[in-house]
């Protein structure tokens, strides 16, 4: 998607501020898991480019081997390789699928996260990248991010809190594109949701690992309307507009009704989220 496009699908300009690694990592020896995926593989990229340690995981693709719903697995490769943060991006993301696949979702987004906390040597900083659906969760998918954020600040780790992201794999606008320019394409109008770029999660992530324990998301308030969405990139296809899927929620919530605005960090780019139970 190139930057003409993403404006139109953000709302918005897309943050500058977190294009950059923010701060001096060269101290720190990180485990990333879920390397394999659309933000796993951004993150690589951007830490290969500085002097980080780091050690790539997955159950995909060529690297260390690491399934979290393994706790021997798990054991094994935390105590090889001694992490001083541990970000986990390894996740059952589609909220749809969640819905028929619910223990796999439950035990990949919960009891995976509970194995690499119980796993996680002293000291060492744990991130979660967790989802905007943990908001006032209506489906598996958000209840199970939710679980693993309060185990993930009840730790003292802390949370990167993910809109939906443009570029990432499986999303609907890889969807519409796949789509013939001679067949209409499909449109849940009645959704709204907020998005993000991949860049800007990216740089969400790099920023939580440097900054104090807590809950971080990036400050993106324009909720859009599918149908206009689809009507902005493609002003003169044919669209057939279509009932929400199963798991699919109606309405995106900026944060949970639980929750405030404890700061704002990078000229608001960023925001701290506080909640009544933390």
């Amino acid at each position: 998607m190139n930057k003409k496009e993403l404006r139109r699908v953000l709302g918005r300009d897309e943050y500058n501020s977190l294009a950059t690694l923010i701060s001096n990592l060269s101290k720190e020896r990180i485990l990333l898991t879920g390397a394999e995926g659309s933000l796993g593989t951004r993150l690589v990229e951007r830490l290969s480019k500085e002097n980080v340690k780091f050690l790539a995981t997955d159950i995909l693709g060529e690297h260390e081997y690491l399934d979290n719903t393994d706790f021997k697995n798990v054991f094994s490769v935390v105590n090889k390789y001694r992490p001083t943060i541990i970000v986990n991006i390894a996740g059952a993301k589609h909220a749809p699928l969640g819905e028929k696949e619910t223990w796999k979702t439950l035990s990949v987004n919960t009891l995976g996260t509970k194995n690499l906390i119980d796993c996680a040597p002293p000291n060492c900083k744990v991130i979660l990248l967790s989802t905007c659906k943990a908001n006032n969760a209506e489906v598996v998918y958000g209840a199970s991010k939710l679980i693993a954020e309060r185990m993930t600040l009840n730790a003292g780790g802390s949370i990167v809190r993910c809109f939906n992201v443009v570029e990432t794999s499986g999303n609907v606008f890889e969807i519409w594109n796949d789509v013939p320019e001679d067949i209409p394409i499909k449109v849940v109008e009645a959704c709204s949701r907020y998005f993000i770029s991949l860049d800007e999660a990216v740089g969400l992530i790099i920023y939580t690992m440097n900054a104090p324990q807590g809950r971080y998301i990036v400050n993106s308030t324009e909720l859009r309307k599918m149908g206009d969405v689809a009507k902005d990139l493609y002003p003169d296809r044919k669209k057939i507009v279509i009932n929400p899927r199963l798991g699919d929620r109606i309405d995106e919530k900026f944060m949970s009704t639980s929750e405030t605005i404890e700061s704002y960090h990078l000229d608001s780019s960023v925001v701290k989220i506080k909640s009544i139970h933390d």
